[in-house]
């Protein structure tokens, strides 16, 4: 239904706080930080608009509510965009937005897309300005009341920006979540520095107004579980399934973020791998989104994308229609913000531009499913609307503009602290500087093949092959590191599988010298399609496919190799690859953790016909094969990045089939 009058809720950030100020940890907010931590607990709550919250008044589109509801259900109008013209809108009542297979998706938000990233980005801007507005109004009364505390306050509320929580950091593996995301009630500071305990508006949110109409409840027919989205009156992560259950499962969300921490370390370093030498448009493609729009002759070199990397921490949340209402999700995408900024520092060059050329024709990015306010396959150019944001200016934000913090792009009025070296929201002057930044990245996160190369039994590792220095594919000043090849397992995988968010797990089995492990995950995070036709296979085919890799620690590698006997043992490059395949096995598993289906690696596996029900085709992964790439390092400069080259393809892990271990696989 079209508004009788149009009003526009503008996206500008913190305008107007004097400054630039960085969006800091979550952790660092709350120990080095007091007053901000204070107000912005306190404007968190006020948003969500509970009972116990301070009462300011505040626009009903910058509520919790209204902001968490653009993402994904309730699939309505936001607030602050109301529009006389509709035509392009979705409406559950509109044949040509549910009829066609697979139907429209209603929310906003654009997923498997070039846009992506910058989509996201204006998003998180929304509720940082919304929180800092209420944190200065709340400073302004704070400090009318305590004339002793006078600048305290006020300064905080201005420098306030919104917090991010890196699920990628060196001490996840250990500790997983930091309790400020879990725990109910959080101290903060008062008036008169006096302690004060109050509400943790991270921990849950409670919906305002009743559970949407549009919520609809997610069963398991084979386990019996339920998530009542349609009964629960709050957000609750792993809940029970009960429609009133106590509270979240923190165990399980713990247990899940500390076994796939290193793998998102691995993935977030992959990330700064791309080579300097790339198709600009082609380059921003894989790092933007999923779904790699672009035809090319070569798909299996992947670094792994920023969106497939984001998936995989959302399925550890909540299903992709309600995640917006978790007020973690927040933090969590500033926190893909910031690798956006990171990367975008350090290849200033790539970009989706107005589309992508192969064999000579141009192709255009599209969003295939269509949004809320797009049509199917409409044409995204970086000009192009990202509604529902709107800038000061009363148009809508475009991707252009959302693109880069420094000082020469449209003002967002926050950056990041300093990380390896890169202050985001200032320009680097030369591409030395941004290579290097590169490889210091890189290595925080674990990639560092340079080191890793060193640290391996090379004697072992002998016959693993490498070009010569002077083969075309190594650049003229760089030389190959020595027998030693970095491998990632190339995965692609059906959206529409399964109707709903599922995982790919790869384990490896362990050996004599390695236990058994959880390598890495690819999530597909996917909502369930309301076609009419929600099984049948013309939805599935025009589905899109979803792509991501699992990088293969070395030291895994090693264990390997040394197990069988290595280089020493006259063992052959292709014997090698056999018994890497050989020790993994595959799992496809859905939100809650079921095992929808199991595979064995390498040519030893036993054929699943004479095991057990084969996996249906419809929900077969299209590929899972191992890929291998030698490493260059300049030849002199050694503070630069490793140059990856001869990518090899290895064939597929797991020809012995898939077994189907739930009904919905079968």
């Amino acid at each position: 239904m079209s508004s009788s009058t149009e009003y526009h809720y503008p996206v500008i950030g913190r305008r107007g706080t004097g400054g630039i100020f960085d969006r800091l940890p979550i952790q660092t907010l709350e120990k080095d930080h007091p007053y901000q931590f204070a107000l912005f607990i306190l404007a968190f709550n006020a948003i969500q608009q509970r009972p116990d919250a301070p009462h300011v008044i505040e626009e009903p589109a910058a509520t919790f509510m209204e902001i968490a509801s653009i993402h994904g259900k309730p699939y309505v109008e936001w607030a602050g965009d109301r529009n006389k013209d509709i035509s392009a809108d979705y409406s559950a009542t509109d044949k040509k937005d549910t009829n066609p297979v697979p139907s429209r998706f209603g929310g906003y938000c654009n997923h498997g897309a070039v846009v992506f990233p910058t989509w996201h980005r204006p998003y998180v801007m929304l509720i940082e300005q919304s929180i800092g507005n209420i944190a200065e109004q709340l400073a302004h009364d704070i400090e009318a009341n305590n004339p002793g505390e006078k600048g305290v306050w006020i300064k905080a509320a201005k420098e306030l920006r919104f917090p991010y929580w890196d699920w990628a950091d060196k001490d996840v593996p250990e500790n997983g979540l930091p309790p400020v995301l879990y725990k109910e009630k959080v101290e903060i500071v008062a008036a008169g520095g006096k302690k004060q305990i109050v509400g943790n508006p991270l921990s849950f949110f409670s919906y305002v107004g009743g559970v949407p109409s549009d919520f609809s409840d997610e069963k398991d027919d084979t386990t019996g579980q339920v998530a009542y989205f349609s009964k629960w009156q709050r957000t609750y992560r792993y809940a029970y399934s009960t429609p009133d259950p106590e509270g979240s499962h923190i165990d399980l969300v713990q247990k899940a973020f500390k076994a796939g921490a290193k793998d998102l370390r691995r993935r977030v370093a992959h990330l700064f791998t791309f080579n300097d030498d790339e198709n600009s448009a082609i380059a921003w493609d894989d790092f933007s989104n999923h779904t790699a729009e672009s035809k090319r002759e070569i798909d299996f070199v992947n670094r792994g994308s920023l969106e497939g990397v984001h998936d995989t921490v959302h399925l550890l949340l909540s299903y992709p229609d309600y995640a917006g209402f978790d007020p973690i999700f927040f933090l969590h995408h500033s926190n893909v913000d910031r690798l956006l900024a990171l990367w975008e520092w350090c290849y200033t060059e790539y970009w989706m531009g107005s589309g992508y050329e192969h064999d000579g024709e141009q192709y255009p990015w599209t969003q295939a499913r269509g949004t809320y306010a797009q049509v199917y396959n409409e044409q995204l150019l970086p000009d192009g609307p990202l509604q529902p944001f709107r800038t000061g200016q009363g148009d809508y934000w475009t991707s252009s503009q959302a693109r880069f913090l420094h000082e020469q792009s449209y003002p967002k009025y926050y950056s990041f602290p300093e990380f390896e070296g890169i202050k985001v929201d200032q320009a680097a002057t030369t591409s030395q500087e941004r290579a290097e930044a590169r490889k210091r990245v890189q290595a925080y996160y674990d990639f560092d093949p340079q080191t890793k190369a060193k640290q391996v039994t090379s004697h072992a590792w002998k016959h693993l092959p490498v070009p010569n220095n002077d083969d075309p594919v190594v650049p003229s000043d760089h030389t190959v590191i020595p027998h030693y090849r970095t491998f990632v397992v190339h995965v692609k995988l059906l959206e529409h599988a399964y109707n709903r968010s599922y995982s790919f797990q790869l384990h490896h089995k362990g050996n004599a010298n390695s236990s058994a492990q959880l390598v890495g995950t690819v999530t597909v995070f996917a909502r369930p399609d309301q076609s009419p036709c929600k099984a049948c296979a013309v939805r599935r085919e025009a589905g899109s496919i979803v792509r991501g890799m699992i990088p293969i620690p070395p030291e895994l590698i090693e264990s390997v190799i040394k197990s069988n006997g290595g280089a020493e043992s006259g063992t052959t490059f292709d014997q090698t690859l056999a018994h890497i395949k050989g020790e993994f096995v595959g799992t496809l598993v859905d939100a809650t953790g079921s095992e929808l289906a199991g595979a064995e690696g390498g040519l030893e596996g036993t054929n699943v016909p004479q095991t057990g029900r084969a996996a249906s085709r419809r929900v077969t992964p299209v590929e899972i094969s191992l890929v291998s790439t030698a490493v260059a390092e300049h030849g002199k400069d050694k503070s630069r990045p490793v140059y990856l080259c001869d990518w090899q393809h290895h064939d597929g892990i797991f020809n012995s089939g898939w077994l189907a271990t739930h009904k919905d696989s079968e």
